[in-house]
């Protein structure tokens, strides 16, 4: 019965109304990356471990996917019209002479980033303090250094109460002139408004969105009408079962053997 229950493989935000029901509680796998769920409830006398390791391929796809797709359309655009023109493409920037920031250096975002030095870009990346990380050429504290040098910024970060609503305020205006923006991290990090202000302004020049403030979307939002925005339903990566049950067999026989588990989470930080 769930009061005798000492571990837990589950959906977060499906287990956080019944914490209260599992006095017993030592440790409890999330099937998600991420935990907001939990962090939110004042409960911290479990072990929490999140599902990682495994969204780094499959955000880095959605990411240079949504950048290769901008030609995509253009090519569409003069397929429609059975129009022949070559030239607006050979003015195209290539890869190799772009800067891709990324806002987060943890697990994904360092895949992210190794996959775009196979391209050839410069990556530059944003975190609360200077270090050294793989598939990084830098990664500063400082957030208007990194949207003014990126050519495309793409925020991986998690929703902590330092990240939330970092890129409102006019903090894009610091992108200059005609970024590319895609969020695959958490979508308070900034607001609706901040991101159609950016594009009214031309500091974007496109926002691929994949997460969202409010999921699902309301039909009211004017996103969903912004030429400028592309919509995806917080697909970027998604978990497979195959997944968990492999995270959680290692986490298993980690504890089992009184070893530290993997991807642990600090719930008082969010991640």
């Amino acid at each position: 019965c769930a009061s005798e229950v000492e571990i837990l493989l589950a959906d977060p935000g499906k287990v956080v109304g019944s914490l209260q029901r599992l006095p017993k509680l030592r440790w409890l796998q999330s099937s998600w990356a991420g935990v907001n769920a939990l962090a939110g409830h004042g409960r911290r006398d479990y072990k929490c471990t999140r599902l990682a390791g495994c969204f780094g391929p499959q955000m880095s796809e959605f990411v240079f996917g949504a950048m290769f797709d901008e030609d995509w359309r253009r090519l569409r655009y003069y397929q429609e019209r059975e129009e022949w023109a070559p030239e607006p493409f050979k003015k195209r920037p290539r890869l190799s002479d772009l800067t891709l920031g990324i806002l987060g250096v943890g697990d994904i975002p360092s895949v992210i980033a190794q996959r775009a030095k196979a391209f050839g870009m410069r990556t530059l990346g944003f975190a609360s303090r200077a270090r050294e990380v793989p598939g990084f050429d830098d990664v500063v504290a400082e957030l208007p250094r990194v949207l003014g040098q990126a050519d495309v910024v793409v925020n991986v970060l998690p929703s902590t109460a330092e990240t939330r609503g970092l890129l409102n305020n006019g903090a894009l205006k610091a992108c200059g002139i005609g970024k590319l923006f895609i969020n695959v991290g958490r979508g308070d990090v900034v607001s609706e408004d901040a991101l159609v202000e950016a594009l009214d302004e031309g500091w974007l020049r496109g926002a691929v969105l994949d997460v969202f403030a409010t999921e699902p979307l309301p039909g009211t939002s004017a996103l969903w009408r912004h030429p400028g925005v592309r919509i995806s339903p917080h697909v970027a990566a998604v978990s497979y079962p195959s997944d968990v049950a492999q995270l959680f067999v290692v986490n298993l026989e980690l504890w089992l053997n009184g070893k530290p588990l993997r991807y642990m989470v600090d719930l008082d930080k969010g991640y």
